[in-house]
This record gives C-alpha cells, structure tokens and sequence, in this order.
C-alpha cells in the first residue's frame, strides 16, 4: 500500500517506566529518590536518543502521575511495585461524603504534593545548569478524579442525585484550578493561551449528559486562565463526543487508543486539530514490523493529520525502528 501523502508529523511518546527499563532502574526507585527521577529523566532520553535519534530531554520535574490531583482529596497510590503508579481503592462511599467534599485550606500540605516539593526543591538545587525545572498539577479533568474517588458509584449518582454530583464536580473543578495556581506560584511562570487536559474517563457519560456533567467544568478551568486555546487528550469517546467537544471550541482533541473511535471517525466529523494514536499493544508491542509499517500507512491513508505512538516496557527495538523508518517516508 502506497500513499503519496506527506508533510505528516510523527512522534513516539516515552513514559517513565519505559525510560526506567533502558536505564536499568526499578520504578520504585525512580518514585523514592529525587537524584535517580532526575538521572532517569535525562539518562533515558539519551539513551533512546542513541539508539533510535529520538530527541534529547533539557527539563526535569517531580513526577507522581496524574493522580497526585486525586491525592489532594483522600486518594492512595501504590508507588511500592516495579510498575507505574496506581490507586488504592476508591475513598468516597457514597454522594453525600462527595458531595460534602471541599478544596484542601492549604494545598502545599495535601496528598503527594508535599513529597513533589521536596523533589522540586531538590531538583532546582542539582539539576545541570542548562536544565529547566517543571512543577504541574491540576491537568487531570474533574469527572476522570471523580471516578477514581467515587467509583462506579459516580455514575449511579448522576441519575439519582444530580445535585449532588454537581456540587462534587464544582469542588473538583476548583481543587484543579487551585493545583494549577499552585504549579504558576511555584515555578514563578505565568499562564500561557493554552490549557490542556486528561480525561480519560469523561467518555464514559453518555452524550445526551456529556455537556451537563464533564464539558461544563473544563470549560470553566479554561475560562479561569483566559485561555484562547484549549486542548485534550481523552479515551472512551464516540462520535457524538467528538461533535460535542468541537462545537464547545475545543482546537486539539486527542483520542488517544480510543477503541470506539478510528482516524476515518475523526477525519469525518472534526475540521480542527487531532490525532488517533497507534494502539501501544496490539499494533506496537504484539506486531511484527512489517504489521507496524502496514498499520502507519493505513492510517495515513485513512486521512490522519498526524502519528503518535506510545512505548511500554518490552517492545522490541525492531518495532521502533519499523516505526521510526515509515514515519521517515511522510514526513
């Protein structure tokens, strides 16, 4: 299958625990030591760079995933495994404790984010001098922390009490707004005219109550920061969804692995930016490189504007390459 098409970016997205595994580091440690988080995130870079040209790293940042912005409010994160973080149960038991829920008085003392000071202060201290510093917080969509709070149970409440649901979003909405304060306050920047979230879970509300109870409050965020810009990544959309979020004014809208959603989908109904990433497993890490090569052309094919993929741990470095050399022939 040829395409004549070109002029297409392409990427490949490395997440810690990928840059853990070339460096030869446990996650858990990377997690525990702020030297060894800052020698992954500049070591793995190079290294990825040396084998495969990926582009080299000149920033490091206290990294706890995205759900330090969950920590704030009760949730627990198992850092103790050799794999990427992840949540311990679901804190809130029923509508009304969520309801009753409020923004922590003093943010800095909340959940991970004194331990992402501690990291950043150090950082600052040691980092190269030609190596900038990050501090973020607050990207996370509110309806995505409310299923990590809540649970299923989130859903059942949309139904039978709403008004609650709304007062728990609204106290989700502004602890996002106060994490995203707190990164500025500290890094001593300003905000710029994008704002952009994750919100992996926002599509499983159906359309007819995507607006009412997700699209609202990251409206209101983006509002917040008099954002000219506002972009997204999120999983779990339909076709509907798409329509919804471009007409709310949305410029960028990731879909990421979305397994409801295709490049045609997007090439169809959005005329603004966006991206349907490879899927990391089955056509990535499962696949032959020839499969990898037939997938990127088809989806070039199919009209995509651009090409992203995502590592995990163990893709065999033929896999990459396949990618690397296909992408070449688009760009």
């Amino acid at each position: 299958m040829t395409d004549p098409r070109r002029g297409i970016p392409w990427s490949i997205a490395v997440p810690p625990e990928v840059y853990c595994e070339y460096c030869g580091v446990p996650m858990q440690d990377y997690q525990a030591d702020p030297q060894t988080m800052m020698d992954v995130q500049l070591e793995g870079p190079r290294l990825l760079h040396e084998r495969f040209g990926l582009p080299l790293r000149h920033s490091v940042a206290p990294d706890f995933s995205t759900y330090v912005t969950g920590s704030t409010l009760g949730l627990r994160v198992d850092f103790s495994q050799n794999h990427p973080p992840s949540p311990l149960g679901h804190p809130i038991e029923s509508a009304e404790q969520a309801a009753a829920l409020r923004v922590p008085e003093d943010v800095h003392q909340a959940g991970l984010i004194p331990q992402m000071l501690e990291f950043y202060d150090y950082m600052v201290s040691h980092a190269p001098p030609d190596v900038q510093v990050g501090f973020s917080g607050g990207s996370q969509g509110p309806v995505t922390t409310a299923v990590l709070l809540r649970g299923h149970g989130f859903f059942l409440d949309i139904y039978d009490t709403p008004d609650l649901v709304h007062r728990f979003l609204q106290t989700l909405t502004d602890n996002a707004i106060a994490l995203r304060e707190l990164a500025f306050t500290i890094t001593g920047r300003q905000p710029g005219d994008t704002v952009g979230f994750t919100d992996d879970y926002g599509g499983l509300l159906p359309p007819d109550l995507y607006t009412e109870f997700d699209v609202r409050y990251l409206l209101q965020i983006a509002e917040h920061f008099g954002a000219r810009r506002k972009t997204i990544h999120t999983e779990l959309l339909r076709r509907p969804h798409l329509t919804i979020m471009q007409d709310a004014g949305w410029d960028s809208i990731d879909v990421g692995t979305d397994p409801y959603l295709t490049v045609k989908d997007c090439a169809e109904l959005l005329h603004i930016e966006w991206l349907v990433q490879m899927k990391t497993a089955d056509e990535l890490l499962l696949a032959t490189p020839a499969q990898v090569q037939e997938t990127y052309r088809q989806m070039v094919a199919d009209g995509a504007q651009q090409m992203l993929v995502e590592l995990c741990p163990a893709v065999p470095p033929e896999n990459i390459d396949a990618f690397i050399e296909v992408a070449r022939e688009y760009e």
